[in-house]
């Protein structure tokens, strides 16, 4: 499919010779930096035009309507959650959306066969604006909801009355709001935020993020309770105990350590339980005690108890295990561990007194948990004091789902298992190992049609993260199902960085150990090409975010391994990415370009300060959300000037613009199906995937290589 005499007029970028800086005594041109003005009549003007060079490429895939339809078939499912209690006679909330709906909807049960109410419904909002969060009162009369513009951060929270459906006038202080927990008599809430405008000197705005305290009807602006009064990149959580007694505070050192304290409801008093920066822990109360999952002293997590009258005296409950300990949640009077065993999830119950009773099997192998701004946050939930436990599970064929979970029986019953239209029973799923340039075994998935042939010309797509304690679990996208019903293989590569195998594999990879991460990602790409499944010019490497950055250096360091690019959401200059928002705290993961050590390290693997000349670069698409709050907007813009102007060699270097996204992409399913199209007639053209006919199943073919 893909032309290659096909001329591509891309517009002419203006370089801007004496721009650069100078950084431990070596001189940076930067002659792109004018792109950094997003809102810049030249810059809008250079975006657009490159937007409409990539359109034409892509929207002229042949099958592209086909393609659409799978992806749709994929996206558009009936969702449901757990049922949230809140209130008297039963009462509980939840999200749901049809197949038809483009958002999620918050809605209401009165009672056990009552009907469902519907409490929000974004869909009626303007197609921008989503419904972040939503936390009902534990009276069920109020909700707290976060609506943000454009993307799903900065939110800003609202409060709804159920009853009236009207909206009250409070107005909680601070900006990017998350994190809300109310307190037990619902006369008010906790929330995270970062300061007024102004409160604050300029440049600062993302930082100095607290825990505020808001009363609702109160003319009075929201307490600040708990913060970090020296180091700005700090950020917090909270949460409220079952047992309504405390609400457990957290200030996060991005996902490397946290601190942890109660705030005694009773009196306010602040009750340190892990008071320094040293470990990474998830606290709750049961009973008189404490329980505290930790890595401290145990790389790969354990689980700790103490008693409120001496709370950071931990014994250990739960040893640590061969396994990562992720996440445990107290239902029914019984722990349930949920452990990463080679990157998926394994769950494990143990009695009260940490004695172990059985694991609970799941349905295949895939994922439980999921990553939030909290951390990584259980998907097994319930009441310590209740007898229901419930249980999301998805995998790479199936999409997210819910089961309950009866003890007493052992028996996992389906509560909500959605139809994306992909039999499960096609595809396998495998797990390999390979070795890295250092000769460390690192594992990937590899998941395909159970009648692929291994005749070494299949179209693959390989993704990697590689960062942040983050790990590459079994997780399910439409995007992904349309690939698998194209024909196509997926991989992913659990690399140095990442969460998957405990503290010591995230450490592995840090600051100037960073090219652990890269090397592992290449011997990926060389294992599927040795292993028989493909050739470099049909294999595509996808990241998203810093898996956006690791697809990129690797792509900047053996073009020859990769055959496409899809660089999405990412940060490539290594020098300047403190400058943008919050990113000045992930200096403590990759490190600060203001040190002459890490300085250096990072310019020499910095994608946008790599491109070289004499190197026939991929042909590479680079996505900007031009909403993006997480990572800088303008570095693939950057990147595609400079590619364009300097890597002639290679290419071609597509710039793709996501209007009115996030760093999460569109607001809509609508929006999101657009963006997955596009993703994946990217990979059709480039890969030479045949196209489906009209009518005919999309499913890809081994043409050879060109």
């Amino acid at each position: 499919m893909k032309n290659p005499n096909q001329s591509l007029e891309f517009p002419t970028t203006r370089r801007d010779p004496e721009s650069g800086y100078t950084l431990h005594g070596r001189r940076f041109d930067d002659p792109y930096a004018w792109l950094e003005r997003l809102d810049a009549a030249e810059t809008q003007a250079w975006i657009a035009a490159q937007e409409a060079v990539t359109h034409a490429v892509l929207r002229a895939v042949p099958g592209r309507e086909e393609l659409r339809a799978a992806v749709a078939r994929s996206t558009r499912y009936a969702r449901r959650s757990p049922p949230i209690p809140a209130g008297p006679h039963g009462r509980e909330f939840l999200w749901q959306a049809d197949a038809s709906d483009d958002k999620l909807e918050f809605m209401l049960r009165r009672g056990k066969g009552a009907p469902l109410e519907t409490v929000l419904d974004p869909n009626t909002w303007a197609s921008n604006e989503a419904l972040v969060f939503a936390v009902p009162s534990p009276d069920g009369t109020r909700v707290a909801f976060g609506k943000a513009v454009g993307a799903t951060h900065a939110a800003v929270i609202h409060v709804l009355d159920v009853e009236t459906g009207q909206l009250l006038p409070d107005r909680p202080r601070g900006t990017s709001h998350t994190s809300v927990a109310w307190r037990p008599d619902s006369s008010g809430f906790f929330y995270a935020a970062c300061p007024e405008p102004g409160e604050v000197p300029a440049g600062d705005e993302s930082h100095w993020n607290a825990i505020y305290e808001h009363r609702l009807g109160s003319d009075v602006p929201a307490r600040r309770i708990f913060g970090d009064d020296q180091e700005k990149e700090y950020w917090c959580s909270v949460k409220v105990s079952e047992c309504r007694r405390f609400a457990v505070l957290y200030k996060w050192d991005y996902v490397h350590a946290n601190v942890v304290y109660l705030l005694r409801l009773a009196d306010d008093a602040l009750v340190p339980v892990a008071p320094v920066m040293r470990s990474l822990n998830q606290v709750q109360v049961i009973g008189d005690s404490l329980l505290v999952q930790t890595d401290l002293d145990a790389p790969r997590g354990r689980l700790c108890i103490a008693s409120l009258a001496a709370p950071t005296e931990w014994r250990t409950l739960i040893p640590e295990s061969a396994d990562t300990l992720q996440t445990v949640a107290g239902v029914g009077g019984r722990f349930y561990a949920v452990y990463s065993h080679a990157a998926s999830h394994r769950v494990r119950i143990h009695a009260e007194d940490g004695t172990y009773l059985r694991d609970l099997v799941l349905p295949a192998l895939g994922s439980v948990n999921r990553n939030e701004g909290e951390g990584i946050v259980s998907g097994i939930s319930g009441a310590w004091s209740g007898d229901e436990v419930w249980v999301s599970f998805m995998s790479y064929v199936q999409a997210p789902s819910v089961y309950r979970y009866d003890y007493a029986a052992d028996r996992l019953s389906p509560y909500h298992v959605p139809d994306v239209g992909l039999d499960a029973s096609e595809y396998v799923t495998d797990q390999v190992w390979y070795e890295s340039l250092d000769g460390t075994r690192v594992s990937m998935f590899i998941i395909h049609r159970k009648d692929l042939p291994r005749d070494g010309r299949q179209p693959v797509r390989l993704s990697g993260y590689g960062g942040f304690n983050i790990s590459m679990e079994p997780r399910f996208s439409a995007l992904n199902a349309a690939w698998l019903k194209l024909g196509g293989v997926l991989a992913f590569a659990n690399v140095r960085g990442g969460g998957e195998y405990g503290r010591g594999w995230h450490e592995a990879a840090l600051k100037t150990r960073r090219q652990n991460a890269f090397d592992d990602y290449i011997a990926a790409a060389r294992w599927l090409v040795s292993a028989g499944y493909t050739t470099p010019s049909r294999l595509a490497s996808r990241g998203n975010s810093n898996g956006g950055l690791l697809v990129a250096v690797t792509a900047m360091q053996a073009p020859e391994a990769f055959g496409a690019v899809y660089c999405r959401a990412p940060t490539l200059d290594m020098l300047r990415f403190p400058k943008f928002g919050h990113l000045s705290s992930a200096t403590v993961e990759y490190g600060s370009p203001e040190d002459p050590v890490e300085g250096a390290y990072l310019a020499g693997y910095s994608p946008y300060h790599n491109v070289r000349a004499d190197r026939r670069y991929p042909v590479m698409t680079f996505v900007s959300a031009l909403n993006d709050r997480v990572a800088p907007p303008h570095d693939p813009l950057k990147m595609v000037a400079r590619l364009q102007a300097e890597g002639a060699r290679g290419g071609p270097y597509f710039l793709l613009p996501l209007r009115d996204s996030g760093h999460g992409g569109g607001t809509t399913l609508t929006a999101l199906v657009e963006q997955d199209v596009d993703e994946l007639s990217f990979y059709c053209w480039a890969l030479d995937v045949a196209p489906p006919r009209p009518g005919e199943a999309p499913r890809a073919t081994s043409t050879p290589a060109r």
